[in-house]
């Protein structure tokens, strides 16, 4: 596996993180029944693309891409208190469109910066691209 393909994919390892570390942070704030379950069905796809990205990278000699403590911690503590002064559903929508926004676009820059990544990494990340656009267009109805 050429180093596009490897970068390319703990890129996308470390959003997947991301997005289920997020996900599970707010899920004890859903009301609605719909709406979490909607966001569990999404949480367990990223888990599964981050598994396949683990595999992926294990079978290439390579260890997993690794979210920064601080990057982590920092998010944790903004989500915590955005849902201090509004836990509604609305606004777990809001801040979860917003995350999926930046999933979107960050993906599409290291598709752009790792051109020479293989065909089986950058089918995986437009997978997965593919997957925030779904869960974006899906947050709407909670907004």
């Amino acid at each position: 596996m050429n180093q596009d393909s490897v970068n390319l994919l703990k890129e996308c390892e470390a959003g997947t993180k991301m997005a289920v570390d997020n996900i599970n942070q707010v899920l004890p704030s859903v009301h609605s029944p719909e709406f979490r379950e909607s966001l569990e069905k999404y949480r367990d796809a990223h888990v599964s693309f981050g598994d396949k990205l683990h595999q992926l990278l294990n079978g290439s000699g390579e260890s997993e891409g690794i979210l920064g403590t601080m990057a982590k911690m920092s998010a944790q503590m903004m989500t915590a208190v955005k849902l201090m002064l509004d836990d509604s559903d609305k606004k777990i929508a809001s801040m979860l469109t917003d995350g999926c926004s930046m999933g979107i676009k960050s993906i599409g820059q290291y598709l752009n910066r790792y051109p020479d990544a293989g065909k089986k990494a950058r089918s995986t990340a437009e997978n997965i691209l593919r997957l925030e656009e779904s869960m974006e267009e899906s947050l709407r109805q909670y907004l």
